[in-house]
Order: structure tokens, then C-alpha cells, then sequence
């Protein structure tokens, strides 16, 4: 009898909480319901959207698709290129290629001054480069870095091209010798009589007469001639190829 009791007390004490359980049970599902409905009638006022029906959010792949097509649809504008910036370059650059020879730099534009004959004469001997020829008067073989213009001594011998004197003086080989430079040219007249009629430093026109023919020591075995020698930058050149224009 006193087990009963009991039990029936501890029954009694629980019940309120039992109940209370109970209604908020059906709050839940109460509300579980009304969700549910809600989000049906949200797919039927909109059937192309693309809903959950179980967490009730979008679907993120169909959202990434939606918002793709509306970049798409978007004007993109458009930035100068690569290739049109060169082209102005190149414009640029073509522009100031056409210039003028007056407005380059540094003279890398300026033309060589024009060359003619020191003497009235025929090359008798011409400009052997590395290839050694035999000299008649020294006899031996040695590479003939210049021309030989016939003339007869006493001839006027002329400067080739306009430039500046920039050596006059005596070699035991070549004789009495006059070198004039033009920029990277330089011209040497070799087998003068006595002493030639320039000075170093004189400014020479093309034409003007340096002095008279008169013999090369190292080729008196010749008939009168005038040896001519040129460099450009310091290297031996054909003199011949200057005075034809080559």
C-alpha cells in the first residue's frame, strides 16, 4: 500500500511536465506546417527558380548560372591593345626615321663627301688588300695598301675631297706626304715635290691643289706616279671604290 502511494505521487509530480513537453511538440509541427506551406507557395508564384524543399535556400549552382548570363550581358569596354600601342610606337618611330638628315643625331645619317681624281691619270697599280705583290724597286713581296696614279711630275696633284689637314711631312718611303681626314676617311697623298703647299690644320675644298708631283721612293722603279692610300676608322680601304662612287 505505501509502494502505491508512491508511485501514484511521483506520477502526479511529473505530470505537468509531461504536459508541457506535449505543447511544445505541437508548436513544432505547427510550425514545421506553415513553413512548409510557405515555401509551396513561393514555387508556384515563381516555377523558375530553383528552391530546396527541404532547407528552403537557393541553389548555389543555379544562382552561379543566372549570374554568369547577366556578366555576359554586360558592355565590357574595350582597352587599347598591345598592338595598337606598338603601331603608335612604330608611327612614332617611322616619323622620326623620315626626318631630315639635318635633324638625325650623332651624323649617322650624313653622306660620305664625294671623291675625284688627285691627278689626271690612269690606276696603274691597284690596291692588293692581304694579297702580296712584288715590289719591282725593293725587291721583295708586300701588300700594296693604295693605287698608283700615272702623271708626269710637276703635276698638279689635288685633295680628292673637301676636308681637314691633318699631317704633312717626309717619309723615307713614301716621300714628301700629305694626309686630310673628313670624319671617319682619311686620305693619304704620297711622292710630293719639295714641300707641299698646305699646312696641318688647313681646311681644304675639293679640287684645291695640295702641291706638285714628284716621286716615291719606294717605287722609283716605276714610271711617276702618285700613291694614294685611304683608311675608314683606321682600316686600309680601296681608295679606288671611294673615287668610283662604289
Amino acid at each position: 500500500m505505501e509502494n502505491k502511494n508512491k508511485f501514484s505521487s511521483m506520477w502526479k509530480g511529473k505530470g505537468f511536465y509531461i504536459a508541457l513537453g506535449v505543447c511544445v511538440f505541437a508548436a513544432v509541427a505547427s510550425s514545421a506546417l506553415a513553413i512548409n506551406r510557405m515555401i509551396g507557395g513561393l514555387q508556384t508564384e515563381n516555377p523558375g527558380s530553383s528552391l530546396s524543399t527541404e532547407s528552403g535556400v537557393l541553389n548555389p549552382w543555379d544562382q552561379g548560372e543566372e549570374v554568369g548570363k547577366n556578366e555576359e550581358d554586360l558592355p565590357v569596354e574595350q582597352t587599347p591593345s598591345s598592338s595598337s600601342q606598338s603601331g603608335d610606337s612604330s608611327s612614332s618611330a617611322s616619323g622620326d626615321a623620315s626626318a631630315t638628315p639635318q635633324e638625325s643625331v650623332d651624323g649617322q645619317t650624313a653622306q660620305e663627301p664625294s671623291f675625284n681624281l688627285p691627278v689626271a691619270g690612269r690606276i696603274v697599280a691597284p690596291y692588293s688588300g692581304d694579297e702580296l705583290v712584288y715590289n719591282q724597286t725593293l725587291a721583295d713581296w708586300r701588300t700594296h695598301n693604295g693605287i698608283d696614279i700615272a702623271a708626269d711630275s710637276g703635276t698638279a696633284v689635288t685633295a680628292a675631297m673637301a676636308g681637314e689637314v691633318t699631317f704633312v711631312g717626309e717619309d723615307g718611303s713614301w716621300g714628301q706626304v700629305v694626309e686630310i681626314t673628313s670624319g671617319e676617311l682619311m686620305l693619304r697623298y704620297c711622292g710630293f715635290a719639295a714641300s707641299p703647299a698646305v699646312e696641318v690644320g688647313d681646311q681644304v675644298a675639293q679640287g684645291q691643289q695640295l702641291g706638285t708631283l714628284g716621286e716615291v721612293p719606294a717605287e722609283l722603279a716605276e714610271a711617276p706616279h702618285l700613291h694614294l692610300e685611304a683608311t675608314r676608322s683606321g682600316a686600309w680601304i680601296d681608295p679606288a671604290t671611294l673615287i668610283e662612287g662604289e
